[in-house]
């Protein structure tokens, strides 16, 4: 099977959508990044063209693939600040006329993209998931730092970064690693830190606290892929208190508030080896079960009636879960 898919110029849907790429690949798809040109479009031949509302490319007349849009919500409920589609990326999404669009979202969320479904285009929940042909517990030893940390700082994510992981960074009874960029205070960044270092940082440490935006915290959706990757690292993430996470992840350890946040993180340090690698083993499961990019770009798939490929998917990761320690 041939894909191609949009080509941002950066920010978190670029790494996300390689996590996707990545998955496909693993099962024999042939992948790449579409350059916008229509020459390049005939002569890779997609059955399958995978964009996005936020990075637009103009999709050739008289296509021959199927298409599948990356969209925000677009229903009855607004999510601030300003998460939902704009009315723009509406009219341009329906212009295009996918045969699905998708979002960072479960089934039990599909009230948020509700609208889309009621104009005829197929939303599938696609919640953000964990990459298994990168993240894994073979890339570290576990226990070189307490804690580690990969991720930005500035003011809309600071909100929930400052108020739940500071205080953490600075308890001089706790070591720690963060690497990422943005701007953080006292020095508890070790600055900027590359993609293939990323897996072996998240594999080095006993604790990996997940920090997510306010509207997530609120609503549940756009929950960051931290969770999945560090958890496939073998490290054990104390989460904030992401509205439903539990549901999906049911052995994440999740905070009510910032002091219950770094208690709990104290807790677990306390505990033997062997329990916190019992209880590593367990949140891996969740992950390898059904929060992997395999699941998600299975459903993708299935929805868009590409069954062997959807097969392939999870028949692949079937075989992780047994290779769990």
């Amino acid at each position: 099977m041939r894909i191609l898919f949009c080509n941002p110029p950066g920010g978190a849907f670029t790494f996300i959508t390689q996590r996707m790429i990545n998955a496909l690949r693993d099962v024999g798809c042939v992948v790449e990044r579409w350059d916008g040109k229509g020459n390049s479009w005939d002569s890779f031949k997609p059955d399958l063209y995978v964009g996005c509302s936020g990075h637009r490319q103009d999709i050739p007349d008289g296509r021959k693939c199927k298409v599948a849009i990356h969209v925000n919500p677009y229903g009855p409920t607004k999510i601030e600040p300003n998460i939902n589609e704009s009315q723009d990326a509406i009219n341009w999404v329906k212009k295009i006329k996918p045969d699905a669009v998708f979002g960072y979202g479960y089934e039990t969320d599909r009230h948020y993209w509700s609208f889309w479904d009621k104009i005829s285009i197929p939303w599938v929940p696609m919640a953000t998931a964990g990459d298994a042909t990168i993240f894994n517990v073979a890339n570290g030893e576990h226990d070189k730092y307490d804690i580690g940390y990969v991720g930005g700082r500035w003011p809309y994510k600071a909100k929930n970064i400052d108020a739940y992981l500071l205080p953490v960074l600075r308890d001089k009874t706790i070591s720690h690693m963060v690497r990422g960029w943005g701007t953080w205070p006292d020095n508890l960044c070790g600055g900027l830190i590359s993609d293939c270092e990323v897996p072996i940082l998240l594999a080095s440490c006993k604790i990996a606290p997940c920090i997510s935006e306010p509207h997530t915290i609120a609503s549940g959706i756009d929950l960051p892929e931290r969770a999945f990757k560090a958890i496939l690292s073998g490290a054990i993430v104390v989460h904030d208190p992401a509205l439903g996470i539990s549901r999906y992840l049911p052995h994440i350890i999740s905070a009510k508030d910032p002091n219950d946040y770094h208690s709990k993180i104290k807790e677990l340090l306390k505990l033997s080896p062997d329990s916190r690698k019992e209880l590593s083993c367990d949140q891996r499961l969740d992950v390898l079960i059904a929060n992997t990019y395999h699941h998600r770009m299975a459903a993708l798939m299935a929805a868009l009636r590409f069954g062997d490929i959807a097969h392939k998917l999870l028949v692949e990761i079937v075989s992780e879960r047994f290779s769990i320690e």
